[in-house]
């Protein structure tokens, strides 16, 4: 071996160093699975079961007023609450906060929503009206609102939109008018491009 080879090797050590193996799935118990299956939609499923780290924005449906009957729960489990309306919370969770929230008999559904991050791409009106009819059992409706791009869209946001599951109403200049279920929208989050969203009985399109 050449001394030239023995550095090579000494570098990739140091600055190439081995894969971390991948974290193993979660076993669920026949009870933890029915849980899940019940209370939890899909994304969240799939947090749980691959035992993924994720800190993100979630919807969680309560079986009373969030904020005159679950306030202290949420504070006791050390859960910060973003938004409340009704019987409908947008919580910041972790992964390992959403087992415990599950078991909780006050708790009917959980959401996965977005980043924290986006939330800030979202007109006050907007999110409470989000709230409300997640808590009233309406999200997988069709619901038409507003949103607008940080640059001209074209075709390949077309697309996207439509791929995310929601159809395009109309387009005007910067901002198209779009229905889908709400329970989609999480699709729509993912995409950056899209920089506000807003009820379409509140915006004036120009």
């Amino acid at each position: 071996m050449t001394r030239r080879f023995a550095a090579f090797l000494l570098v990739a050590v140091l600055f190439f160093p081995a894969c971390k193996e991948e974290k193993p799935k979660v076993q669920l118990t026949a009870e933890d699975n029915a849980i899940l299956q019940k209370k939890a939609d899909e994304k969240i499923g799939l947090i749980i079961t691959q035992n993924l780290p994720a800190l993100f924005a979630g919807i969680v449906v309560f079986g009373s007023d969030a904020f005159m009957y679950q306030s202290q729960m949420l504070d006791r489990a050390n859960i910060s609450v973003l938004n409340v309306f009704g019987n409908a919370a947008i919580l910041l969770l972790n992964s390992p906060d959403i087992p415990p929230l599950l078991k909780e008999n006050s708790v009917k559904k959980i959401y996965y929503l977005c980043r924290q991050g986006p939330l800030a791409r979202f007109d006050p009106s907007f999110e409470m009206d989000l709230m409300r009819r997640f808590g009233e059992g309406k999200e997988g409706d069709p619901v038409p609102f507003f949103i607008r791009f940080q640059e001209p869209p074209n075709d390949k946001d077309g697309k996207f939109v439509e791929a995310a599951g929601f159809t395009i109403e109309s387009r005007v200049g910067y901002i198209w008018a779009v229905a889908g279920p709400l329970t989609s929208l999480y699709r729509l989050l993912e995409y950056d491009r899209i920089i506000y969203y807003e009820k379409a009985s509140k915006i004036r399109v120009k």
